[in-house]
């Protein structure tokens, strides 16, 4: 389910990091904790486990944020984004069950919310949220544009992470283990097929790289730990897949670091 808030800030002229995507997440994170111990303990404990594997997903992701009104245009070298004192809006995207969305509005709805680094705080009060009804069944096939960076990357024999422009041969291959991967962490293991067959149960087309561009996002900022991920956004995508795979990764997110970054939210054209 997605749900658009709207963000009232708390006074002017305030600064909003511009890299916000990992603070925004750990706010929601501990708005959970606050509003159900219980399911927060097991999203950062557990998570849904993919079936004999170590891999995680919490199924959470959320859109870039929609400034209508900065206090001024971002100058040259500037690492933030100084507010007016008008609304800004954010969707985040849930993959739930329907008969937790009064959970989710009341867990929001009414909240202060600080987003801040060690440089910048921005304070705001959730003036609002609104439940959004987006029709996922009625087609196998849709086409999408990915409106935050989408992370695909293949796993070097160091243990690090190649990421992938969708443009690369392998990417729709790797698209397709990670949505498999999330649907089998929901649902349980249960699909054996080589990469060939992968990829036409789960097909993934570029259509449109015009306006497309590469986007690095630090996570984890200033800890010993940080890690600098890179995304691509602004391309537009054919997907042909079961519907319920699909329905995994529209509300979770498509693609790594969904949860902690806000990666992989996409919009249907």
């Amino acid at each position: 389910m997605r749900f658009r808030l709207t963000l009232r800030p708390q006074t002017s002229r305030q600064k909003l990091t511009l890299n916000y995507n990992y603070p925004f997440s750990s706010r929601v994170y501990a708005h959970i904790h606050e509003s159900d111990a219980d399911y927060s303990a097991f999203l950062h404990q557990h998570g849904y486990q993919l079936q004999n594997s170590a891999k995680t997903f919490k199924h959470f992701t959320f859109s870039k944020f929609d400034i209508p009104h900065k206090a001024r245009p971002i100058e040259k070298g500037e690492d933030f984004i100084l507010l007016s004192d008008q609304p800004i809006y954010i969707t985040v995207s849930f993959f739930i069950d329907k008969a937790a969305e009064d959970f989710i509005v009341g867990f929001f709805k009414n909240q202060r919310i600080s987003i801040y680094n060690k440089k910048y705080q921005a304070d705001f009060v959730i003036e609002s949220v609104e439940s959004l009804a987006i029709p996922l069944a009625d087609a196998t096939t849709k086409r999408y544009r990915a409106t935050s960076p989408m992370v695909i990357a293949e796993k070097r024999a160091d243990g690090n992470d190649d990421y992938l422009p969708p443009t690369d041969p392998k990417f729709a291959r790797y698209f397709a283990i990670n949505l498999l991967d999330k649907y089998e962490s929901v649902y349980g293991k249960g699909i054996q097929m080589d990469n060939t067959s992968l990829e036409k149960l789960i097909n993934f087309k570029l259509v449109d790289t015009d306006k497309m561009r590469s986007k690095l996002i630090a996570i984890k900022q200033g800890r010993d730990d940080e890690t600098r991920i890179r995304g691509y956004e602004n391309f537009v995508f054919e997907l042909n897949a079961p519907p319920q795979i699909v329905e995994v990764g529209f509300y979770g997110g498509f693609g790594k670091f969904t949860s902690s970054a806000g990666m992989g939210f996409c919009d249907i054209l």
